[in-house]
């Protein structure tokens, strides 16, 4: 159901509609977007082809991994006589590998379950299906949500899983749930204009339901909204899938080696119960080229050639999983262009579903309310698990201080001095992030707990540490 209001003009966030169409009666209807897959390269792939200014950035950062690189090496041999020392980091990150890809198998076999579910629902007469019918239908796909986060997090507190594993699981929960969700809620309305008998069969199909090959390839192409058929590349060119495999392990060393050389050695001589907050301050500036570097690595590793890497495996040919995010004109622009995939899935699900079911401009304020507030509920989610602090800075820097700063941007005219600002953001964010949960990290570990359990939980340890275990 479209929802009409009068003389709207839609300018907010990262979730723009397609167009505002007036009526008869001088009000406007507005038309929701939806989305449409079509061949295309990433951008920073076109822009490798035909921009040298592009490549001269790629090789800047080369040479600063080949320094990083080579100050390890030369640290590990002279001072723990052992090549490759600082791998250290890694290997405690992934040390419980094989047991958590176990368990991510078992979370991939369980969505077999809904899509049973949903098909076997699909396929009663509508004759035989009552509310109480539907409502079980509900419920049984609330419980199945429910238990699919509960288990694996069950897991990865009782095995003690580490940062990189525990990233593995919460951020594989979330995006699974998003794909069933998607499937779910995209065969909703086929599932009824079959019950009503509005399925057009074409000569000798038996039914059009979408297959079980269907449902599994959707569960891995990159793409968040489901679709019957995506666009295909004709063949799969494996010297693209070695090149992106080697940037995403070259980008984990580079991360790596910004927090053994750099990070680790400030927090490991760092006592809390001696730093003020001068010092607290200091180090919030101190880690920003590190967080900055690990921004860099986190959209090119992962954004660019990880989502690419499966393109080319899945042949998957809409590739354009980001745009120019880097070169904004708004807070907008921003956060629609820095992950395209997962917008697109926020835009159909939660902004154009709470949007229509609210209606009015309060609708439009509500679902942008909740993009906000779920973008930034899912980042606290990853980080304060990974890391088992309860800090929420991500909260705080998606959904607080990202609110202030798009309201302030919308008044920035000047794309430079908006550009400026949009960088200044993210630096000082990533300082915020790499200072404040570092702190923390070793302040859980060092300083003794406070004396209420709960208090314990939710107050950040660093604050008022004065005993060191």
């Amino acid at each position: 159901m479209l929802n009409s209001m009068d003389n709207i003009s839609f300018h907010r966030m990262d979730l723009p509609l397609d167009e505002v169409k007036p009526t008869e009666k001088s009000r406007r209807v507005i038309v929701f977007k939806t989305k449409e897959y079509k061949p295309r390269e990433s951008l920073l792939t076109d822009l490798f082809a035909s921009s040298g200014e592009v490549t001269v950035a790629y090789n800047f950062l080369a040479g600063v991994f080949t320094l990083f690189f080579l100050r390890a090496l030369v640290d590990d041999v002279i001072n723990h006589g052992i090549p490759f020392y600082h791998l250290w980091l890694v290997g405690w990150n992934f040390d419980q590998l094989p047991s958590t890809l176990l368990v991510w198998s078992g979370m991939f076999l369980s969505t077999f379950v809904p899509y049973t579910m949903m098909k076997y629902w699909a396929h009663i007469p509508a004759k035989k299906v009552t509310a109480l019918t539907d409502s079980y239908m509900l419920v049984a796909y609330l419980v199945y949500m429910v238990s699919f986060f509960y288990f694996p997090l069950r897991f990865l507190f009782s095995s003690g899983l580490n940062c990189a594993c525990s990233f593995i699981i919460t951020c594989e929960t979330t995006r699974i749930a998003m794909k069933v969700h998607s499937f779910i809620r995209e065969n909703v309305p086929r599932a009824l204009e079959r019950k009503t008998g509005g399925e057009a069969l074409k000569p000798g199909e038996v039914s059009t339901w979408p297959s079980l090959e269907q449902f599994v390839y959707f569960m891995f192409c990159p793409a968040f909204v489901y679709r019957d058929e995506y666009p295909r590349t004709e063949s799969i060119d494996w010297s693209r899938v070695r090149a992106h495999a080697t940037h995403v392990f070259a980008l984990i060393e580079f991360v790596n080696l910004v927090f053994t050389q750099f990070v680790q050695p400030i927090l490991s001589s760092w006592n809390p119960s001696t730093v003020s907050v001068t010092d607290n301050i200091i180090a919030l500036f101190t880690f920003i080229p590190a967080g900055m570097i690990c921004l860099i690595c986190l959209f090119y590793g992962l954004l660019h050639s990880w989502l690419n890497l499966f393109s080319e495996v899945m042949r998957f040919a809409d590739r354009q999983f980001y745009a120019n995010w880097w070169n904004s004109q708004n807070m907008a622009e921003y956060y629609r262009n820095w992950n395209l995939v997962v917008h697109d899935w926020l835009y159909a699900y939660i902004y154009k579903d709470v949007a229509q079911l609210i209606g009015g401009r309060r609708g439009l304020s509500v679902a942008q309310t909740a993009v906000f507030f779920a973008s930034a509920a899912f980042h606290e989610y990853w980080f304060g698990i990974a890391f088992r602090v309860f800090y929420p800075v991500m909260f705080m820097l998606y959904f607080v201080f990202g609110g202030i700063f798009y309201a302030v941007s919308r008044s920035i005219s000047d794309r430079g001095v908006w550009n400026i600002a949009m960088w200044f953001n993210l630096l000082i964010g990533t300082g915020m992030f790499v200072a404040f949960y570092g702190q923390e990290w070793y302040a859980r570990n060092r300083c003794a707990p406070y004396s209420n359990s709960l208090v314990d939980f939710v107050t950040p340890r660093h604050w008022t540490c004065t005993e060191i275990h």
